[in-house]
């Protein structure tokens, strides 16, 4: 039995006319290296896509709780601040891209879904092939395969679309009232968290009592709105860990803390490590993968 099927091109109807996206990296991360936790952070320069293929975590993205797992998509906007907080398991298994000039018509700049989505969401039907692309998106880059930037073009392109699409037609719209306000929180905190911020401050720029606004931020976010003003401390640290070469001390009074002994105990608090030995992790992670 014959099947006809019709060719609509390559151009994908979402996309703003005339571009497609660019892959920036992907990462493929398992067992307990991918349980070290990266903490409240954003990016200006790209989106995100995570696909847990095996393990679980819990991500605030956008200053939203999820519990992720198995087969879930994740989707990191560009601008939106998340946390990440993969559960040990030695069995772990994630994949993650960055992807920049992606434009889709009615959307900023290298957002794959509106704000009112969530940005975690089950792939159900479609783990299994979603699991392969990134697993030969993954072996065409690393392997440097022949032609190999003509098969990650086509690949990454097809998970784009295959996530976008899973996410238009699972989505879920957040709740408005106490949702409109915990962003109204969220966006507070993340123009100001390098201040020394009072909850008064808080209140009296929403209107309302520390009591309703703990107990809005906590429903909204997971977290209280102090828990939140250290971790956005701490990813934004090691962001310039990672990104820059200045001393540890620098990078605590630029967070926000005034006794770099303070800071050392947030950090290793909340990552695990102490920065210095963050640092050299991730150092000696990239040039293992370099040579």
């Amino acid at each position: 039995m014959l099947h006809h099927c019709q060719d609509e091109g390559v151009v994908y109807p979402d996309y703003a006319e005339n571009t497609h996206p660019k892959l920036l990296f992907v990462c493929r991360t398992e067992g307990e290296e991918s349980a070290i936790p990266r903490v409240m952070h954003k990016h200006d320069d790209r989106l995100e896509i995570m696909f847990i293929a095996r393990g679980s975590g819990h991500y605030l993205i956008d200053g939203r709780q999820y519990l992720a797992q198995e087969g879930d998509i994740l989707v990191f906007n560009q601008g939106a601040v998340h946390d990440e907080r993969p559960h040990m398991n030695p069995d772990s298994l994630i994949y993650s891209c960055g992807i920049s000039q992606l434009k889709i018509a009615g959307l900023p700049d290298n957002n794959l879904i509106g704000r009112d989505k969530s940005a975690v969401i089950p792939s159900g039907e479609h783990q299994s092939a979603l699991h392969g692309m990134f697993d030969l998106l993954c072996s065409q880059i690393f392997n440097k395969e022949r032609h190999h930037g003509v098969v990650t073009h086509h690949l990454l392109n097809a998970i784009v679309v295959m996530c976008r699409n899973i996410c238009l037609a699972r989505h879920e719209e957040l709740q408005k009232t106490e949702t409109s306000l915990g962003l109204s929180i969220k966006e507070f905190i993340d123009e100001h968290y390098k201040e020394p911020i009072k909850l008064d401050s808080i209140t009296n720029e929403l209107g309302i009592t520390q009591f309703y606004l703990i107990h809005v931020f906590k429903r909204f976010s997971g977290y209280s709105p102090k828990q939140y003003i250290i971790r956005r401390r701490v990813g934004e640290a090691q962001s310039l860990l990672l990104n820059t070469d200045m001393d540890v001390t620098t990078i605590a009074g630029l967070v926000g803390y005034e006794s770099v002994n303070n800071f050392h105990r947030v950090f290793k608090m909340v990552v695990g490590i102490p920065p210095t030995q963050y640092k050299n992790r991730w150092m000696e992670g990239i040039r293992a993968t370099a040579t």
